[in-house]
């Protein structure tokens, strides 16, 4: 009996003792309980480049996700679908992690509004609690265009595309109005200079192209880090104004740029040049924009037809090889886009809705013909076959003609603006042109 009571006693001093384990020892993330930890609270703020329109007071970083790494900044010890979830102390086993923290959801290349990510290393020690702070910056280029007021009185249709040497291209067109909103672009490292392509057509009919290299210059201050490339939180503004010949008649297009940077709120100037040295960041030289007729042994080719005119009672039947766009790239095709800008505002309202039909077939904004099936499911709604290249092919004809029994109930003046891009970051671009008559 008195061994019983003795066991009895010991067991009740266990289950003491584990009770208070329990409540003053937290489990760590195995569920193994360990006195090795620390605690961490943690904020997150949004640090807004003063040249943006949006302060960052008024940025809600209570919505932003919180993923707390281990060293590696691969494996997740923690994750909160938003910094109001996260608790006021979190409990961590000693060691050095990685906080991160950003705008909800996945930054894309090109948005309307501004992306904002930050990461932070901190390291946690034995029952000591850490204050952290990470600090989003705006990971994104913002790029607006404006036109002056004789530019507009000067052209009624025209296409205007930066291009960043590697992956990227913006395009801007008249059917954006005379004040397109600001593009937040996400450039790749190591862009340090622009290329701008343009061709318009003026009220009175003619055609102007112009091509030019922006580069950022040097200045004290910079959103992150004191570098030359283009990178987020910079400010870019182009300003567009025709160039008249002593005749008084416009022959060109004269550009001014400037970057405004997030520390001082300072503006300063880029570099405008022409084309013929442009070296992308990054990349091997691209080819001055090709002309329409202009062909040669450049690695990028493109040989564009002729202006096509065509009765609209003519264009179902109309010989759809006249709008041919042959297309040749020695090391291998990458990128086609196609932009369609026109005098038609029933011409952009129903390209506007197949967009919404064909996911991927937006020929207003840009639309990629690389590996686009719907672009051939659209084009055989019209009963139209075409077939579309792969990413490596070196020839490919893009087919204008195959839309003129689209365009055939819309008359005007339409605009197909291509630029092609090879696998070594060389780019040309043309423009075909295409007259509906009533």
């Amino acid at each position: 009996m008195k061994l019983s009571h003795t066991l009895l006693g010991a067991l009740a001093c266990m289950f003491v003792l584990t009770a208070c384990v329990s409540e003053d020892m937290p489990e760590n993330n195995t569920g193994v309980q360990s006195k090795n930890q620390g605690k961490l609270t943690l904020g997150v703020e949004a640090q807004e480049p003063k040249a943006a329109t949006t302060k960052a007071s008024g940025i809600d970083t209570q919505v932003f996700p919180v993923i707390i790494y281990k060293e590696d900044g691969v494996t997740v010890v923690k994750s909160y679908n938003k910094l109001s979830e996260v608790p006021n102390e979190i409990m961590l086993e000693v060691g050095n992690y990685k906080i991160e923290s950003h705008t909800p959801g996945e930054a894309q290349r090109y948005a309307t509004e501004p992306y904002y990510k930050g990461v932070k290393p901190m390291t946690i020690l034995k029952n000591v609690t850490t204050k952290e702070t990470v600090t989003c910056k705006m990971i994104n280029t913002s790029v607006k265009v404006q036109y002056d007021p004789t530019f507009i009185a000067t052209f009624n249709a025209w296409s205007l595309t930066i291009d960043d040497g590697a992956d990227g291209v913006v395009t801007y067109t008249n059917t954006q109005g005379s004040s397109p909103s600001i593009v937040y672009w996400l450039l790749g490292d190591g862009v340090k200079s622009l290329q701008v392509n343009f061709r318009g057509k003026t009220t009175e009919g003619n055609i102007v192209s112009a091509s030019s290299v922006l580069t950022k210059d040097q200045a004290s201050e910079k959103y992150d880090e004191d570098r030359e490339d283009f990178t987020g939180g910079d400010a870019l503004v182009l300003n567009l104004t025709p160039v008249e010949s002593t005749n008084g008649q416009v022959t060109g297009i004269g550009i001014t740029a400037n970057v405004t940077f997030v520390e001082t709120g300072d503006t300063v100037g880029i570099i405008v040049t022409d084309n013929d040295n442009f070296e992308p960041g990054g990349g091997t030289d691209p080819e001055t924009p090709e002309t329409p007729g202009d062909s040669g042994e450049d690695v990028v080719q493109l040989t564009i037809p002729a202006p096509v005119t065509i009765p609209a009672d003519d264009a179902a039947t109309a010989d759809p090889s006249t709008g041919d766009v042959k297309i040749s790239c020695s090391k291998g095709i990458k990128s086609i886009q196609v932009v369609v800008t026109s005098s038609s505002d029933d011409m952009m309202e129903e390209l506007a809705a197949v967009a919404e039909q064909y996911e991927g077939v937006d020929l207003v904004n840009g639309c990629e013909v690389v590996g686009n099936k719907n672009l051939v499911s659209f084009l055989a709604s019209l009963g139209k076959t075409i077939t579309v290249p792969a990413e490596g092919d070196k020839n490919y004809t893009f087919p204008v003609g195959q839309f003129y029994l689209f365009l055939r109930i819309l008359p005007g003046d339409h605009y197909f603006s291509l630029t092609v891009k090879d696998m070594e970051g060389n780019v040309k671009s043309g423009v075909v042109d295409v007259t509906i008559t009533e």
